[in-house]
């Protein structure tokens, strides 16, 4: 099963977590069914290994092995997709072209080009745990937005990477009463169970830096209160996010889980994503039971 784009081949893949000595892990792996997306690309069955896009926590920042059979440190290729349903579950080829870029060694941006066919090609990328990468479309025109990803490059050269569809944005933000502005960002974020792989439900994630937080439920995506937790798909978006300021590309998620009759609480711990004016960030969130 490969789930590696060439021409306008593709197949499905999933994301396999790693457990963390921290809590919370951001990763991405293959699968060949419905899944969540933010997935390192291969080229064989036997190169699905999971890899990590951000780990916090104690033992979080060492150096892990690398993760595909092919390694080679400082280079990025893979394939472009596109989400357009409110799953954020199912990617489809993206035929257009789009710029991709990560940071560099030296932290300035490394381009390459996705012609809508041919692999995109990134060299000279800095190797380290957390490397956001962002896709950005070139048509003027079309509903896909500037999609952004972290990519463990100290672990993998390969990497499929996604734009999200806007107006799956827009219905989100439409559900809950608001509407999508265009200078802020957009967080989309998974949490699974490090251990099982499972969508985690009971995970309270707040960011203060949100003004129109939503959490997906049994009865459509709603506003929180104080109270919400994910549902059993472990799906939130964070709507309108606050660009950051003072020279900062990053804002705070904190996330715990309230203890229930049947589940232990977990404490509170933060992370930070790359938030973009007009972006979309994606992020599988793995949390260690």
């Amino acid at each position: 099963m490969a789930c590696f784009l060439r021409g306008r081949a593709w197949n499905r893949f999933e994301p396999r977590l790693l457990p963390l000595i921290g809590l919370v892990a951001l990763l991405a792996g293959c699968q060949k069914d419905d899944h969540p997306p933010f997935a390192a690309g291969c080229t064989s069955a036997s190169n699905c290994k999971p890899t990590v896009g951000i780990s916090i926590g104690s033992g979080g920042t060492g150096t892990p092995n690398p993760t595909d059979g092919g390694f080679s440190a400082g280079t990025l290729t893979g394939s472009v997709l596109e989400l357009n349903d409110a799953t954020f579950l199912r990617a489809v080829p993206f035929m257009q072209a789009a710029t991709v870029s990560a940071d560099s060694a030296s932290g300035t941006p490394v381009t390459g080009n996705w012609d809508g066919t041919n692999p995109f090609m990134l060299s000279n990328v800095a190797v380290e745990p957390s490397n956001f990468v962002v896709v950005s479309p070139i048509a003027a025109q079309g509903d896909a937005a500037q999609t952004i990803q972290a990519v463990e490059t100290n672990a993998t050269d390969t990497a499929d990477l996604f734009v999200v569809d806007s107006t799956v944005i827009d219905g989100i933000l439409t559900a809950i009463a608001m509407t999508r502005g265009a200078a802020f960002g957009q967080v989309v974020l998974f949490f699974r169970n490090a251990g099982t792989l499972e969508p985690l439900a009971g995970i309270r994630a707040v960011m203060s830096s949100s003004e129109a937080p939503a959490y997906s439920s049994a009865s459509g995506w709603v506003f929180p209160d104080d109270t919400t937790v994910t549902d059993s798909s472990g799906l939130v978006m964070f709507g309108n996010v606050e660009l950051p300021t003072g020279g900062n590309t990053t804002q705070t998620v904190t996330v715990s889980r309230p203890a229930t009759a049947t589940v232990s609480a977990i404490a509170p711990v933060s992370f930070s994503v790359k938030v973009g004016e007009g972006a979309v960030t994606l992020a599988t969130v793995g949390v260690q039971l």
